[in-house]
């Protein structure tokens, strides 16, 4: 894949952030965090926004009691894994949004085959709640060493440790659970003891987290992009350039109606006022993003939806490719499933499958061809 100068360096960045800031670096001792409370003193107002996100949930320790998330967002998760109580549990990941998971009293993740992983209800995709397996062919649980982008102030340490808590199954220690606001703007006691000198990053660090592996490759899987890919589908997109922090109030969940997307208003409209005002009709869709956001990834849940002639997925995670090609021999994926097919330029390109046929389940992909540049006015 091809890259623009200002995106190779973007991408290296991203790569140094996240060992750095994340805490993925020995740089950075324990009490070298100040804590997240510490920055509400001035910065109240961002605090209280962040605090409703996912971000510093991703990782919640139980002791003996579910998991609590702020009032309006996520409605829990309502048992521990069937024939466990709270007490068998030291720690939940997620349950803000899409899933969670669970570690169990030594720090292993638990896996296999059903009752692991429990998915929040869907209404998009008209999903209930359910408890599915995870990683079922595999051992019945797993080192902990997601670290990097569930906590703040990792450090791995193997299987040797130290160990967070002492427990043997976290391969490391960590400054705090969750993604704080030092896990983005690094470590901050210094900057707490005399803020007038001592300044932190604000460059956004979303890079750090939602990507895996090569920044140069979409991971994808069952028709499906991998979760935490956006920067990788961003850099495949027209909007390489962009920071994220362009569409995206960084401190603000994109879920339940918190504000984390600015609005069509402030950010497609600004460029694009032209196809925005050009639609064939009024109620021909009612957002950018119902085209060019499809819901092509996959965090917890999909479905699978048949169309006149074929079928798809359909995920619950937008894609951020935002590019579509009306060329209906473009395939959006590798023949082996495992990536998003680029071109020559490295450019990913949405199909009109994903883009028309997941909501118009009536048509073929011959009335897409026809019919989807009209959408902007065009013949």
């Amino acid at each position: 894949m091809k890259f623009s100068i200002a995106n190779q360096v973007i991408a290296a960045c991203g790569l140094l952030c996240a060992a750095s800031l994340a805490g993925g670096s020995a740089l950075a001792a324990k009490h070298d965090y100040a804590g997240d409370e510490a920055c509400a003193a001035c910065h109240k107002d961002i605090f209280d926004h962040y605090r409703q996100s996912g971000h510093p949930l991703k990782i919640q320790k139980i002791a003996g009691k579910p998991p609590v998330y702020p009032k309006g967002t996520s409605p829990g998760v309502p048992a521990p894994p069937k024939g466990m109580k709270w007490n068998d549990i030291s720690f939940v990941i997620g349950g803000y949004g899409w899933k969670a998971r669970f570690m169990d009293r030594q720090g292993y993740i638990l896996t296999g085959p059903e009752n692991r992983q429990y998915n929040l209800a869907n209404a998009h995709l008209g999903n209930a709640p359910q408890w599915t397996g995870y990683d079922a062919d595999k051992a019945p649980r797993k080192p902990y060493t997601c670290g990097d982008c569930h906590v703040t102030g990792w450090q791995a340490t193997g299987k040797d440790g130290p160990h967070q808590d002492g427990l043997p199954g976290i391969h490391g220690t960590w400054a705090s659970p969750g993604v704080s606001c030092e896990a983005c703007h690094g470590p901050g006691a210094a900057h707490v003891a005399d803020p007038a000198k001592v300044d932190l990053s604000v460059a956004p660090n979303c890079n750090a987290c939602h990507i895996r592996g090569d920044v140069t490759k979409i991971d994808a899987s069952g028709g499906l992009v991998k979760h935490h890919e956006q920067y990788e589908d961003l850099l495949a997109s027209p909007h390489r350039e962009l920071a994220c922090t362009t569409c995206h109030a960084p401190h603000k969940s994109t879920k339940y109606g918190l504000g984390g997307f600015k609005g069509e208003a402030r950010t497609c409209v600004q460029c694009h006022a032209g196809q925005a005002k050009a639609a064939v009709a009024p109620d021909a869709h009612k957002a950018c993003m119902d085209c060019h956001m499809p819901f092509t990834g996959k965090s917890a849940v999909s479905v699978a939806v048949a169309y006149k002639g074929g079928s798809l997925p359909v995920g619950d995670i937008r894609s951020h490719i935002h590019r579509i090609s009306s060329d209906p021999n473009w395939k959006m994926f590798t023949d082996d499933g495992s990536f998003v097919r680029t071109d020559a330029q490295g450019r990913a390109f949405l199909t009109l499958d994903y883009t028309c046929l997941s909501c118009h389940r009536g048509e073929d992909k011959a009335w897409a061809v026809k019919n989807a540049k009209r959408i902007h006015g065009r013949k």
